[in-house]
């Protein structure tokens, strides 16, 4: 996959029960990021939805650094996979 300047190929993962809003809502309005997501799905462990998202986040590298703190301070796995 090609990124373009600027984008961040993202993965999240998380338990539902402890996520209660959409976090592509929270990011956008929070972080004025765009946030494109590409693939998601769930699993269910121990009858507890498990979710994962992978998504291009597109913005400065300061207000994208900012959103994934955001997102590992509220526990919510969020890895790196390729920069441009």
């Amino acid at each position: 996959m090609r990124l373009s300047e600027g984008q961040r190929l993202v993965r999240m993962q998380y338990v539902s029960k402890e996520v209660s809003e959409a976090l592509v809502s929270q990011i956008t309005k929070g972080f004025g990021i765009d946030v494109n997501i590409i693939f998601g799905d769930i699993d269910i462990v121990a009858d507890t939805p498990v979710e994962g998202i992978v998504a291009i986040f597109d913005d400065e590298p300061v207000r994208i650094d900012a959103a994934l703190n955001y997102l590992r301070q509220r526990n919510i796995a969020a890895e790196v996979l390729k920069e441009s």
